[in-house]
């Protein structure tokens, strides 16, 4: 009985240092940006991306309005409602690197530390519903923790494809809006002249901007394709999948294995 007594309390003690150095050591360690400094200078590049994109569209539709008669206001308003989306791609990249130190925190300050003293109790207690109740928040803790990370590196390896078809569009969408700027400032300047002497010329402008505002506008829905799927639908996709592999080793509402067993029951005794 003693030695009993003696070994729950070494077990006691070595997850009561555990807890703590989790709580005291390891939190804040997650929580220093030099912890993530690669994933954060990865998200501080999309960020700028993001920004410049937003900041050419934005130039581009601003010069397309100025054209004569009402040759680019479909495609202004058609870069306007991009800025839009642009604008959540962006949200969602700075909360991106906001959970990244955040979510490690408050796992090994909290969850972490928390299950230890479920499994404590559970020590001197054993009831199940402590160890139940520690397992669970351990792997939810832990699923939490590697699901921002893991949704970085998974963005990371579809935009490696895609790397050169960024930086080229937001060098095209920059070229294009200056193109954009230039062609209006050129428009203003004819029609200060003589009606008479607006020509072939005025039509050429419009004509040429025209055709780069439809492939600024292809490469932009481009872009913004990538980035939604790398900064949006990734991360959610990631944390339902690690929330559903600790699901699936709780073994919560899985009721598979009983049912073979007793379907191969019943066709025993019809026999």
């Amino acid at each position: 009985m003693m030695m009993n007594v003696k070994t729950k309390s070494i077990i006691a003690a070595v997850l009561l240092v555990a807890g703590l150095v989790s709580a005291f050591v390891i939190s804040r360690w997650q929580s220093s940006p030099d912890t993530h400094a690669a994933s954060i200078q990865y998200l501080d590049e999309k960020q700028e991306t993001v920004m410049k994109l937003t900041a050419a569209s934005t130039a581009a539709s601003v010069a397309i309005s100025a054209l004569p008669g009402d040759t680019g206001d479909a495609v202004s308003q058609k870069l306007m409602d991009l800025n839009s989306k642009f604008l959540i791609v962006l949200c969602a990249v700075m909360l991106e690197k906001y959970l990244l130190t955040i979510t490690g925190y408050a796992v090994f300050r909290f969850i972490v530390p928390a299950a230890c003293a479920f499994v404590i109790a559970y020590v001197f207690c054993h009831k199940e519903l402590l160890k139940k109740i520690a397992g669970k928040l351990f792997l939810f803790g832990m699923a939490i923790w590697l699901a921002v990370p893991f949704g970085i590196t998974l963005s990371r390896m579809i935009e490696g494809t895609y790397d050169t078809s960024l930086t080229q569009t937001v060098e095209n969408v920059q070229s294009a809006a200056d193109s954009a700027e230039e062609s209006s400032e050129g428009s203003d300047a004819q029609n200060k002249s003589l009606w008479s002497s607006i020509t072939s010329a005025v039509k050429d402008t419009v004509s040429n901007a025209a055709e780069k505002f439809e492939t600024m506008l292809s490469d932009l829905m481009e872009a913004l394709a990538v980035m939604i799927v790398t900064s949006c639908i990734i991360p959610v996709l990631v944390l339902m999948f690690m929330l559903w592999i600790v699901k699936v080793l709780l073994a919560i509402d899985i009721n598979l294995p009983s049912w073979p067993l007793r379907h191969s029951t019943g066709t025993d005794d019809t026999n």
